[in-house]
């Protein structure tokens, strides 16, 4: 018979591996339709992110001790569960129809360290007659390093006005000035910034060109870009019971999704889609050979819902 100590134990390492029981998994998923299920209309647009926030725990380690490649898999599961049931209110009690997985895709750029937290931004990417491509980044919060208080007093200057400045450029400012080591700074990543978002027009209102020859200090530390570990793409089709195809257009429009002008949608899907098929010729030997990649992609049998 097991003693006190052994229970203890296993119970700890059940515990510590909870998410990876048996069933689990399952519960999850379920958990997202009941969670949505009072839903009578999409309450996220078509072409909106989604974010959905996990922790690394014991049971997604790998020997590298950060997030192995299986729970990234497994966790794009539950974002894609989450962003269809909103989406797709009642999309398999009431239209009855199914969101089939045929592909993934994932590149990755930097570790989702042991035990934080990390956010899987999740959204339709394109689609054609057939496929629906969604983007999921994984990305977890900078950790901002300490900077010294004469930041603070530079801040200070720059919100006081013109007298300040005179004072500072006669030389009568008592503060100490900043070395170049006491301020880290990043450099820009290309692979940070969503190519979507990168093409959509800027709103009025940005920061001034010519405040001290640089943006406000405080603005610039408190808009702080997460840090992308992680891009992936999954394909998707929509499946009716009888094994007929939705083409996804119909789909949209059938679940109460709107265009907020003429043209939105193919403007956007023409975008994405010119991502994808740049993507997919990774690695793809009759890329560069159109005599061999001339064939039919998509050829789908159209349905009704």
């Amino acid at each position: 018979m097991a003693s006190d100590t052994t229970k203890i134990v296993l119970i700890l390492i059940a515990l510590m591996h909870i998410k990876s029981l048996p069933g689990i998994y399952t519960l999850r998923s379920l958990s997202y339709f009941v969670k949505n299920r009072h839903l009578k209309a999409p309450s996220v647009g078509l072409l909106e992110p989604a974010k959905y926030h996990s922790r690394v725990w014991f049971d997604d380690l790998d020997l590298n001790i950060h997030l192995n490649n299986s729970s990234y898999n497994k966790m794009m599961d539950f974002a894609r569960i989450d962003l269809c049931t909103r989406l797709f209110p009642g999309w398999q009690v009431k239209h009855k129809f199914d969101m089939c997985l045929a592909q993934t895709v994932l590149f990755f750029k930097a570790e989702v360290p042991r035990f934080s937290k990390y956010t899987i931004t999740s959204r339709v990417f394109t689609w054609d007659d057939k496929w629906i491509w969604m983007q999921h980044r994984f990305s977890i919060k900078r950790k901002a390093k300490p900077v010294r208080k004469a930041l603070e007093a530079m801040n200070a200057a720059v919100l006081s006005g013109q007298e300040q400045l005179q004072r500072e450029q006669q030389g009568q400012t008592n503060e100490e000035p900043i070395r170049d080591e006491d301020v880290v700074v990043e450099e820009d990543d290309e692979d940070d910034i969503d190519p979507i978002e990168a093409k959509a027009p800027k709103g009025p209102g940005g920061p001034s060109a010519n405040r001290l020859g640089q943006q406000h200090l405080q603005d610039a530390m408190m808009d702080v870009p997460d840090k992308l570990c992680c891009i992936a793409y999954s394909r998707m089709v929509a499946k009716h019971p009888k094994g007929k195809t939705i083409v996804p257009a119909k789909l949209f429009e059938k679940m109460g999704h709107k265009e907020a002008y003429p043209g939105e949608w193919e403007q956007y899907r023409l975008l994405g889609m010119s991502l994808i098929e740049g993507m997919m010729k990774i690695g793809d030997p009759t890329a560069d050979n159109p005599a061999a990649s001339a064939r039919r992609l998509v050829n789908p049998t159209r349905a009704k819902i």
